[in-house]
């Protein structure tokens, strides 16, 4: 029996889907993005009302407060009876340095269930806002899959670099950061021979970028995501039946990293998660 179409392949298969589904839905997961505000120097206001350099849903004070920016540090105030919290607790009168997400500590600011955090891209900053209540969430009927393919799952070598190759990666709104492939994943496909550089995790698996011939037309066309297998020696299991789509095919309000160039593959990978529309286009 094809153990990729066995039973329990399916089961584990499916389970991934339905726990990658509910990600999506979480009230605080990506459906629920509801803004990316980016901040110039000086105060930067925050309310319902048109005119406000952010822009909250409707349901939040028409003022509620302002952000300023002054050499690369951002505060928070709050407008007077506007009930802010910072990271769970009521801002008070004072006006705290926020951390980023870059910091590993983020802070966290709600207006009732709107949530705002200062997040970092390039040297410059924004403010996210979610929504809980945003109808990209409420209205989120689940992903579309392809069906799982056996031609799909292939055995890898793996071509490790004798130093970390430097690579520069750019996101879906320009902005570019350094990174380093530790591997290159070399495997045979369709009598195609193709490789794609990949990135060590610590569990001894790698994750991958990458976009392939299906893009633009069944799958997202910045590309997709994966995670292979735990390495063995010197080989590791690719099974693109697990490829999902990054957060900016569901909104315009993510900063998804891109496939390198020599991460795009001259071949159609019709396995893995397909693309609805909306989201960076």
């Amino acid at each position: 029996m094809n153990t990729l179409l066995s039973a329990g392949y399916k089961q584990g298969l499916e389970q991934f889907r339905v726990e990658r589904e509910a990600n999506l839905r979480r009230e605080y997961g990506w459906l629920s993005l509801a803004g990316l505000f980016w901040l110039k120097e000086g105060k930067n206001t925050f309310g319902s009302e048109a005119g406000h350099a952010i822009r909250l849903p409707a349901r939040a004070p028409v003022q509620a407060g302002e952000f300023t920016l002054r050499a690369g540090q951002v505060t928070v105030t709050c407008a007077d009876g506007v009930p802010l919290r910072l990271n769970e607790k009521k801002l008070a009168d004072q006006s705290p340095t926020l951390k980023a997400d870059t910091s590993g500590q983020t802070d966290f600011m709600f207006l009732e269930d709107i949530r705002m955090a200062l997040i970092q891209r390039g040297g410059e900053l924004a403010i996210r806002v979610w929504d809980p209540q945003n109808l990209v969430r409420l209205g989120f009927s689940g992903c579309a899959w392809y069906q799982p393919d056996a031609r799909f799952r292939v055995t890898a070598r793996i071509k490790t670099y004798a130093e970390p190759k430097q690579v520069v990666i750019e996101d879906v709104i320009g902005f570019q950061r350094p990174a380093e492939m530790q591997a290159a994943l070399e495997f045979s496909l369709d009598g195609k021979e193709l490789s794609l550089d990949a990135e060590l995790l610590e569990d001894g698996s790698y994750d991958l970028i990458f976009k392939d011939d299906t893009a633009g037309k069944t799958t997202y066309s910045a590309g997709r995501y994966l995670t292979t297998h735990v390495a063995e020696g010197s080989q590791v299991v690719i099974d693109f039946n697990y490829a999902y789509d990054p957060p900016c095919a569901y909104t315009e309000f993510a900063t998804c990293p891109l496939p390198l160039a020599q991460n795009v593959l001259p071949v159609p990978i019709g396995a893995g998660e397909q693309y609805l529309g909306g989201g960076h286009v």
